[in-house]
């Protein structure tokens, strides 16, 4: 089981050029990648992005890939002739409107803005399988931290799936004398009523039993106990499990409000209120979990 936060770094070169790879992941609903290149990769950003999303299945990520220069040359100079044929004749006649001597030196022509030009150059690595592997390093280190916190994640997620499981066996076994409760229950109310006519034991116990009916739980403590079966599998999975974990919690809070309602009895609501804050815990948690 992985987290979805992580952060990794990798690096490597590519000829005489330094490529750095940064990855950064937070939670997320769905598979969010955003990857930002250099232009001389702008033709590999998609099979790159497609590439991170066959290792990576859910969660904002923030990818990063960038191409330091190397030690060749990675600009280019050119001379803007024309131009500095025009700055010298300008200054040839501005000399003869001013009658200056001073000669025009080479140092200060190409001084002037634009005879010389320098434009930097782009390389077009197409190098797509030593980036990726570069990639694959920063992966790989990322699923190290990620699967590190997702087992802090999972060894808590086990102990409250343990500790539900234990109330829920607690409301299973004050739900099997909730018929005799009822019974007595009513009787005593009849009791203090001091009514001046005779119980009518069968009417009497008819009502009990559809009281107990209405009241029965079974149904809802044997869902939620295939529930929580469901999530301990879930933690053995090697796979993205967070969407199917969240899903099967809620389906566990349905049925406790379900066995709240049912059954009007102080251990049971008692019992019901500790495991809905357990799944409150476990549904945060969740929301990390890929």
């Amino acid at each position: 089981m992985k987290s979805m936060t992580g952060y990794a770094r990798a690096e490597g070169r590519i000829g005489d050029r330094l490529c750095v790879v940064e990855i950064k992941t937070v939670n997320h609903r769905f598979l969010d990648i955003f990857l930002k290149t250099p232009k001389s990769l702008a033709p590999l950003e998609l099979s790159l992005k497609k590439y991170l999303g066959t290792k990576i299945s859910r969660g904002r990520v923030d990818a990063t890939i960038q191409m330091e220069n190397g030690a060749g040359n990675n600009a280019r100079v050119s001379l803007n002739l024309p131009l500095a044929k025009e700055y010298y004749k300008l200054i040839n006649k501005l000399k003869e409107d001013l009658s200056l001597q001073e000669n025009i030196s080479l140092q200060h022509l190409v001084s002037l803005q634009d005879v010389l030009v320098v434009e930097k150059t782009e390389d077009n690595v197409s190098q797509e399988e030593e980036i990726t592997v570069i990639l694959e390093q920063a992966l790989g280190s990322l699923n190290t931290m990620r699967e590190a916190e997702g087992e802090v994640l999972k060894q808590d997620l086990k102990q409250r799936i343990t500790n539900i499981g234990r109330l829920v066996s607690d409301i299973e076994a004050s739900a099997s004398g909730l018929t005799n409760a009822y019974r007595e229950k009513i009787l005593k109310r009849f009791q203090d009523l001091n009514a001046p006519f005779t119980l009518d034991e069968p009417r009497f116990l008819t009502e009990v039993f559809l009281l107990a009916e209405r009241a029965d739980i079974t149904e809802e403590i044997v869902r939620a106990k295939s529930h929580l079966k469901q999530c301990q599998e879930l933690l053995g999975v090697a796979d993205a499990i967070g969407r199917k974990f969240d899903f099967t919690l809620q389906e566990i809070n349905r049925e406790v409000n379900t066995m709240s309602a049912k059954a009007s009895d102080a251990k049971v609501s008692q019992a019901v209120i500790e495991i809905k804050s357990d799944l409150e815990k476990m549904r945060e948690q969740v929301q990390n979990v890929e």
